[in-house]
């Protein structure tokens, strides 16, 4: 886990060619961040709809970091050359992870999910932490989870070797484990929640 203060990092990009013309800028984004402190873990893309990017990265002073991104000339022609291909919905949050696997690269589909807690952030995480090694049991591996408590929100992902369509039928055994009929109240504690298929892209 980073000792550094994580981000997570949202926002829709337009379909079709402003993607294909966003991802070629993508490696000189994150070459802007690293050049000013920061360290970028995991990045991903929803497939699903209008492609939104979900990004996590990491500043050990972050007010420093965010300055010196934004004096530097190549902030300006970045933000010029991608407006035309993203929509203005972003969302930068200060989050706490509960797993990061920056050690894991995953070629196939990437299931996003996004909780909005009720009831206290304790009593859900101490299920969620159950549920984990049971999803993992199954080849769902946890590929990052974190928590934004200030926003009630938690967000995590795991792997999935399939496409999409096939994932409802490949949970059936996971949600059949005695084990995860046991932590069947994990609901109590999420006023609502979000599914995505997602791909993940390349931060190296």
């Amino acid at each position: 886990m980073p000792d550094d203060q994580l981000f997570l990092h949202r926002f829709a990009i337009k379909p079709h060619r402003h993607l294909d013309e966003w991802l070629e800028l993508w490696p000189r984004e994150i070459a802007l961040l690293r050049r000013h402190g920061y360290t970028v873990h995991q990045a991903y893309l929803e497939t699903d709809a209008e492609p939104k990017l979900s990004w996590l990265y990491s500043h050990p002073d972050p007010a420093a970091g965010a300055a010196a991104v934004a004096a530097d000339p190549e902030r300006a022609e970045l933000d010029a050359l991608t407006a035309p291909h993203v929509f203005r919905n972003v969302v930068v949050r200060e989050v706490r992870a509960e797993v990061l696997r920056d050690d894991l690269a995953w070629p196939g589909t990437v299931v996003m999910r996004r909780y909005w807690i009720t009831g206290g952030w304790p009593s859900f995480l101490d299920v969620w932490r159950d549920i984990v090694p049971v999803r993992e049991k199954y080849g769902f591996e946890c590929l990052f989870a974190v928590a934004d408590e200030p926003h009630d929100t938690f967000t995590w992902a795991f792997t999935f070797d399939g496409e999409w369509p096939d994932f409802p039928a490949a949970q059936r055994g996971y949600y059949s484990d005695e084990a995860r009929v046991r932590l069947r109240g994990v609901f109590d504690h999420m006023a609502d929640y979000a599914l995505h298929p997602a791909r993940q892209l390349p931060v190296d």
